[in-house]
């Protein structure tokens, strides 16, 4: 065990002007050289919170508060280089570049790499989706995932973003990172992404003391109806977490008795990979 110590026009599920919200303010604040390159970055994050529905020219204006005339420089641009692109005519979104760049990084992440084995394990005991996912900010972000044979299972893509709030791969992490992280989660408004979403900063807290005791995470229906799923997190050195590890599946088969079953399988497995990064329990 261990020790108890101190995700109008929008994609559905992301908000693009909720992402704006989420963009770090030092952005506002970079250097004249630099201010180009911070707003293609920006632009860039745009398209990809809509990149099933893609953005139209006078949507991104608004969004990042430029005129249509220098907005449309930047599209031209990064068409140019490839990491954006038309799509149904007059809406643009990421273009084949970005696949490229994320590729690369994919296939040379120690952890996404150190991580395969343990994954491919547990897909094949469980039947189940599995998804690796790192902290970014006050989200997580899938960095792998191995799909359940099931016809029935949930949607979901490496590189999508959710809260940490209302995730196991995200409770997980909270549990076992410092005290700042979680400060920061409930700095902002909790917002409810299903009815079974749990909204109150206290019982947020008092979850993360029994996460934090029995080495994994749950979340019944909090983030998608239908779906529950089990978090648990890869830890480092410092026993801080640097990832988790989830397994996910329909309400239908991961009743509330099975996920508690499955939770210390998926503890036990993610000390498996927290070891290979200097965790001792």
């Amino acid at each position: 065990m261990p020790e108890k110590h101190e995700l109008s026009h929008k994609l559905p599920g992301i908000d693009p002007l909720k992402e704006a919200r989420h963009t770090p303010k030092d952005r506002l604040k970079v250097s004249s050289a630099s201010t180009t390159v911070a707003k293609a970055i920006y632009i860039v994050e745009i398209l990809a919170s809509n990149a099933d529905v893609g953005i139209s020219l006078a949507e991104l204006s608004t969004l990042i508060k430029m005129p249509k005339s220098s907005t449309h420089r930047y599209l031209v641009t990064l068409q140019e280089l490839g990491l954006a692109e038309r799509k149904d005519g007059d809406r643009f979104c990421l273009g084949a570049k970005v696949i490229e760049i994320a590729g690369v990084f994919l296939a040379k992440s120690d952890l996404r790499n150190e991580s395969q084995v343990v994954m491919n394990e547990l897909a094949e005991k469980t039947g189940e989706t599995i998804h690796l996912a790192v902290p970014s900010g006050r989200e997580v972000v899938y960095i792998s995932k191995i799909e359940s044979p099931h016809a029935l299972g949930m949607s979901s893509h490496i590189g999508s973003r959710l809260p940490m709030y209302c995730t196991s791969l995200g409770k997980a992490i909270l549990a076992f990172s410092n005290t700042e992280l979680l400060e920061a989660v409930l700095s902002e408004k909790l917002e409810a992404r299903t009815s079974q979403t749990k909204l109150s900063p206290a019982a947020l807290r008092a979850e993360l003391v029994s996460v934090r005791s029995q080495g994994f995470a749950l979340d019944n229906e909090e983030n998608e109806p239908g779906i529950r799923c089990v978090g648990a997190p890869v830890l480092d050195y410092s026993s801080k977490a640097i990832a988790a590890i989830s397994i996910s599946g329909p309400c239908e088969r991961i009743t509330l008795e099975r996920a508690m079953q499955l939770g210390p399988l998926l503890w036990e497995s993610t000390r498996r990979v927290s070891r290979r990064w200097g965790y001792s329990a």
